[in-house]
């Protein structure tokens, strides 16, 4: 028992490296507030924000100052200090603060002389620093004047010189700040890892993504991040239920694995949990079935954290939970961006999600690219009434121009002036189809919502789509201030899936989730909305199914006798004229469209006239734009007392 205990002790200690830091300005620390607009660095574990993360991106990003490898830390001096693979921003006190940078170039050479050069005037091929007897000439010119010159890598402290790099003979040149590297085949200059060298050792652990520090570490490195290892991923919830009971959630470990769990305290005292099963990861890789559940009444107050990991693949996924607190509003500062799903290849497409804007205020969105190059998104969505832009429906398709790797998406509210960046990755896949194949028109009138009836106060739009297409699911009757999970179950109960809770908006009794299923599991799925206090569930099914898709070159059924379309064809200057009749006089009609992209979407009900007729008078007419999927539509009408159908149909080619 003993020695267990002492493996996971050691999971928690931190070697610790003094390193002798260059002294600073002692100044007034400014205030952690104004940086809270987080972005997560999943190649290193740490966050970016505020001025700092200002600075990094308008300066050259990851190519001139790396990835960061500490989070901010506020040093003997004063200052917030935050070290990157190859520079050290330090926060001077001014308003605005001021960013400036570390002197790397000098503290990695420290007492070496640097033979200098005899005074000359300066040519177009060389230049002369009188400030330090050096010269610049070449590659390393060009890069310093073009790259960001004094304000970013100093003077010139060396001439050209050889150094062995990583057991490779380099041509390499000093500055105040940095190292240029020369490199050849083809001929470039990198800048070296001076950060790396010198970062000290007790501010480094990674951090897991969405757990961030909430203000300036202290200098020797406290507090601790939970364990973590970069890379090797999977997802944990710990979901709080009454009495200080708490249950586990989580997906992500390999199929069959047996799962352990850790706690870390508020002092990072890592400890073996007791609990009982350690859950065996189901055949989707989940161990949320298992309902495994502990009690924390006697843990000290404060954040915990949680490590779950399976014993075969390591793969580890972090949750914290408050015990005697309330958790901190979500970072940052209630404003959140993201995506779904958070992963997509070429030829799909991910759904903006979003929350905590001003109500009704415009928000403008843009992606940063793995390169650290900026596309605009050119939708610019309003948010509703709860300050949320997921009903906005925003998708990104993923074509051959995104490059794979982690791209960024921030969202501004342009009166409030709230920002906040999310994440989702682009992963090389098969490209696009040239073309779709036409769907089946025997198909297309297939009636399903009979069998698909809410339990609950709720709603779930579309009610039946193909793999890949977004749901919207509204459900309430929930206490305010009761937590609110959110999960799907696949077909046939095989499993359940979780819903990132950052995805779930809300607003008083009621919760609102955009989401999306990637799954080609095809069948009825159902999503599940529970409180964790009142137990209350809303349970919406929904099918996944390409019954639906009708692309053009889809063959049009034929209209029902009892009603009309004129044209049956047309592009977006058409005006498509639909009437029906035979239904009951002022009977309710069900009303539902079927699309072209294979959404099944049941509207409110229509009346039909005195004579049992709709579309005479007042006449209807249906226009459709650019932004329309082309193909076969179909407008389903059906009497509620009657039983009487209309089925129309009609082809949008999408022609200006």
């Amino acid at each position: 028992m003993f020695a267990r205990w002492t493996r996971w002790r050691w999971l928690c200690l931190v070697v610790i490296l003094l390193i002798t830091a260059s002294p600073g300005i002692i100044t007034p620390a400014p205030s952690v507030a104004a940086q809270s607009d987080l972005r997560y660095f999943a190649e290193t574990g740490h966050y970016l924000r505020g001025a700092f993360r200002a600075y990094w991106e308008r300066n050259g990003g990851v190519a001139i100052f790396g990835f960061p490898i500490t989070e901010e830390y506020r040093r003997s001096d004063g200052r917030i200090v935050q070290w990157f693979q190859r520079a050290r921003f330090e926060l001077a006190q001014a308003n605005p603060p001021v960013v400036q940078l570390g002197h790397l170039g000098r503290e990695f050479t420290g007492d070496r002389i640097f033979p200098q050069a005899p005074p000359q005037p300066s040519t177009a091929r060389i230049r002369y620093f009188p400030e330090t007897n050096h010269t610049l000439r070449g590659l390393f010119k060009e890069t310093w004047e073009r790259r960001g010159g004094l304000a970013i890598f100093g003077y010139p402290i060396s001439e050209e010189i050889s150094e062995n790099i990583n057991g490779q003979w380099t041509l390499v040149q000093y500055f105040e700040r940095h190292r240029f590297e020369l490199r050849l085949f083809p001929s470039r200059v990198e800048f070296g890892l001076l950060g790396e060298a010198l970062a000290p050792a007790q501010l480094r652990a990674p951090w897991p993504p969405n757990i961030a520090p909430d203000q300036p570490l202290n200098e020797d490195g406290t507090p601790l991040p939970p364990p973590f290892r970069p890379g090797l991923y999977a997802n944990a919830r710990v979901i709080a239920e009454a009495d200080q009971t708490f249950r586990i959630e989580g997906e992500g470990f390999r199929p069959g694995e047996r799962v352990r769990f850790l706690i870390s305290s508020p002092e990072c005292e890592c400890r073996p949990t007791t609990l009982e099963p350690q859950p065996l990861a189901d055949v989707n890789g989940s161990i949320s079935y298992a309902q495994v559940r502990f009690n924390a009444r006697d843990y000290a107050r404060g954040r915990w954290y949680l490590t779950a990991q399976g014993q075969t693949s390591n793969r580890a996924g972090i949750a914290q939970f408050f015990v005697g607190v309330a958790p901190p509003v979500g970072q940052p500062g209630g404003v959140f961006v993201g995506t779904t799903p958070q992963t997509a290849g070429f030829g799909q497409a991910v759904i903006v999600q979003g929350s905590g804007f001003q109500p009704n205020e415009p928000v403008s969105l843009w992606l940063t690219a793995p390169d650290q190059s900026v596309r605009g998104i050119p939708e610019s969505p309003t948010a509703d009434g709860s300050g949320s832009i997921s009903g906005a429906n925003i998708r990104i398709a993923i074509d051959a121009t995104f490059r794979v790797g982690t791209w960024f998406i921030t969202a501004q509210g342009r009166n409030s002036g709230r920002q906040a960046i999310g994440t989702f990755r682009v992963e090389s896949g098969a490209p696009p189809l040239p073309a779709q194949q036409p769907g089946d028109p025997a198909r297309l009138g297939i009636l399903i919502h009979n069998e698909l009836r809410v339990s609950g106060t709720g709603s779930i739009t579309p009610l039946a789509a193909p793999p890949g297409a977004g749901f919207v699911f509204n459900a309430s009757g929930f206490d305010p201030n009761e937590k609110v999970g959110v999960w799907l179950t696949r077909p046939a109960g095989a499993g359940v899936e979780p819903i990132d809770e950052r995805l779930v908006q809300r607003e008083g009794s009621s919760v609102r989730v955009a989401f999306r299923v990637d799954r080609d599991q095809q069948g009825i799925w159902t999503v599940t909305a529970q409180g964790a206090s009142t137990g209350r569930a809303v349970t919406a099914p929904f099918k996944l199914t390409r019954d639906y898709v009708a692309p053009l070159g889809t063959p049009r059924p034929a209209t029902s006798r009892n009603a009309s379309v004129s044209p049956a064809e047309g592009g977006q200057r058409t005006t498509f004229r639909l009437t029906a009749s035979g239904f009951r006089a002022n009977e309710t009609l069900e009303f539902w469209v079927t699309s072209p992209d294979g959404l099944y979407v049941l509207n409110t009900p229509v009346q039909a006239d005195n004579r049992g007729r709709i579309g005479v008078s007042p006449a209807l007419g249906v226009q459709l734009g650019a932004r329309n999927p082309t193909g076969v539509y179909g407008y389903h009408y059906r009497g509620t007392s009657s039983g009487v159908r209309a089925d129309i149909y009609f082809t949008f080619t999408g022609a200006p």
